[in-house]
């Protein structure tokens, strides 16, 4: 992952501050825990409501919570005052989601003037403290 310089100084207050907003979020149980310029991470305790039909992590929250950290991290690089929102997204699943407990990560891949182009991973960690990778997501962000 590359490293970026804030494009202002309050970068973080505000990416939290666009968090506050998002009640998806906060219905979900997703918590971004770490924002760095062009780089968030959060995590996701497992309850029933987020199963499919087999009792795993619904594809559908695991694509929304990639979305929500791609999103935040290209927030944490526009000035106060823009706006961040998908264009484009893709999610790769690679494995089932079957934890008590989810990571996420997202961040910049390359960041441009109207777009932002993202990338993200949520996974957990096995009885070994390996991760397992359930799913890879790319996004394009527009900047408004």
């Amino acid at each position: 992952m590359k490293s970026y310089e804030p494009v202002h100084p309050k970068y973080k207050e505000y990416t939290e501050y666009k968090i506050s907003l998002n009640r998806f979020m906060h219905e979900l149980g997703f918590v971004i825990d770490v924002i760095r310029p062009g780089y968030t991470s959060g995590y996701l305790v497992f309850h029933p409501k987020h199963a499919q039909q087999n009792g795993w992590l619904h594809g559908g929250i695991t694509a929304a919570i990639l979305d929500m950290v791609e999103g935040f991290a290209a927030y944490s690089l526009v000035p106060e005052g823009q706006q961040v929102f998908t264009v484009d997204a893709r999610v790769a699943y690679y494995n089932p989601g079957i934890a008590d407990k989810f990571y996420a990560r997202g961040w910049v891949d390359k960041p441009g003037k109207r777009f932002h182009f993202c990338e993200g991973e949520l996974y957990y960690l096995d009885n070994a403290g390996n991760e397992v990778i359930v799913a890879k997501g790319t996004s394009t962000m527009a900047i408004k």
